[in-house]
């Protein structure tokens, strides 16, 4: 681990400060806590299957019995 200076409000310190207590944690740990929360999640994908037209019921039971080409 390495140490850092943080220079911010003494409102916002005291914010951090409560929050770490609150949840019982190292103000470092909350700060990590409160980045990961904020950090951007990878948008999830549908599927891999395209079809270049709407199927009907019965092709799309089909492609689900072959398991979509694997």
């Amino acid at each position: 681990m390495t140490a850092a200076t943080i220079k911010v409000p003494k409102a916002t310190r005291d914010r951090l400060h409560r929050l770490a207590a609150a949840h019982g944690l190292t103000l470092a740990q909350q700060i990590d806590r409160l980045i990961d929360e904020s950090a951007t999640k990878p948008r999830p994908t549908t599927g891999g299957y395209r079809s270049d037209r709407p199927l009907d019921a019965e092709e799309i039971a089909a492609e689900l019995n072959r398991g979509f080409g694997e």
